[in-house]
Order: C-alpha cells, then structure tokens, then sequence
C-alpha cells in the first residue's frame, strides 16, 4: 500500500534480512514467480482468453442486433463524406482520359 510507506519499508527489510539468514530463501521465491508467470501469463493463455472473449462478444454482437443500426449509419455518414467523393473523382478521370 503506498500509503503505509513505513508498513512497506518494514516488510522490505524483513525480506532482505530473511534473504541474508537463509541461504536458498532468494532463490525460492525467484523460483516461484517465474512459476507463477510461465502458469497464468502466457501468449498461449492471453490468446485463448483472447479468443473466448472475442467468441462472446460475436455471439452477443449477433444475437442481440447490438450496434447494427449504429453500424449503419456510421457506413452511411462514412459514404456521403468521403467515398461519394471519391467516386465522383474516378468517374471525372474516366472521362477526362
């Protein structure tokens, strides 16, 4: 907690010294997070989590008519600001040639 700097500090003694009294203590606690990172924080993991959200939300996505309207009328604003223009600018090269 930051705001229990003394807490904190106090904890982090007790470790060094508990490090200096123990020859292999340094060594397990190493040994144990790497542990604990290769178990939970994986590419394999996060992908696969990844994944079951993205499956989640497509589901919902698709069930539910979410953000479909929405969707719509974004493309539609989309076309009328720019593509409409660009259209216009292709057909004006075709004559022109």
């Amino acid at each position: 907690d930051p705001d229990r700097g003394d807490e904190a500090a106090e904890i982090i003694s007790t470790f060094f010294d508990t490090c200096s009294k123990k020859k292999n203590y340094w060594k397990q606690i190493s040994d144990n997070a790497i542990k604990r990172v290769e178990e939970n924080y994986t590419w394999k993991l996060y992908a696969a989590r990844l994944m079951t959200l993205s499956r989640v939300y497509g589901f919902w996505k698709y069930v539910s008519n979410l953000e479909r309207d929405e969707t719509r009328r974004y493309l539609q604003m989309f076309y009328g600001l720019m593509y409409k223009n660009l259209v216009k600018d292709v057909q004006n090269q075709k004559t022109d040639n």
